[in-house]
């Protein structure tokens, strides 16, 4: 197994691109960072195993992060590896980072691409909700902490943190 390591984490940088194979790889990895003995080799079904296994009972930080979130990690990560792949040279061609797990946030500055995609069908975003009292804040804000907006089904009514109803 540590050979395999290897050879993953050596391909990081080599190109600006991550390869499906290269992906596959460090998906394999963080399987078996969150569960050294588990043959599951994809993180979405180990995800699937922890909790059906603890029966729902468990923190999002204790399962691994989804398919999604990993591979705009993984474009992140490779991307740094490629930049200093490239710290040698004179005049290096250098990739956008918007194309490599990063967006431009209002000012324009470089931030975080966490997903592509929506972190759950809309059916259950709604089902979501946070217990919050007087306002909604981190840490103790269940949807703030998972990046979310809160919904009808939060107890607060009237935080900052809703999502604005769209008009029809």
């Amino acid at each position: 197994m540590d050979k395999t390591y290897q050879d993953a984490f050596h391909e990081l940088g080599r190109s600006w691109e991550v390869s499906p194979e290269l992906f596959e790889k460090l998906q394999e990895i963080t399987c078996h960072m969150y569960l050294p003995s588990t043959h599951t080799t994809e993180v979405n079904k180990l995800r699937y195993e922890l909790f059906c296994a603890r029966r729902g009972e468990v923190e999002s930080s204790q399962l691994p992060p989804c398919e999604d979130c990993l591979f705009m990690h993984a474009l992140r990560a490779n991307y740094q590896a490629a930049i200093w792949r490239r710290s040698l040279q004179s005049q290096p061609f250098v990739a956008n980072p918007t194309d490599c797990g990063w967006m431009t946030d209002e000012d324009g500055k470089l931030a975080v691409n966490w997903m592509r995609g929506s972190p759950a069908p809309d059916a259950v975003m709604q089902l979501l909700s946070c217990k919050c009292v007087r306002s909604c804040e981190l840490p103790k804000c269940t949807c703030l902490s998972n990046g979310l907006k809160c919904t009808d089904m939060c107890r607060l009514q009237t935080c900052q943190n809703k999502a604005m109803k769209k008009s029809r």
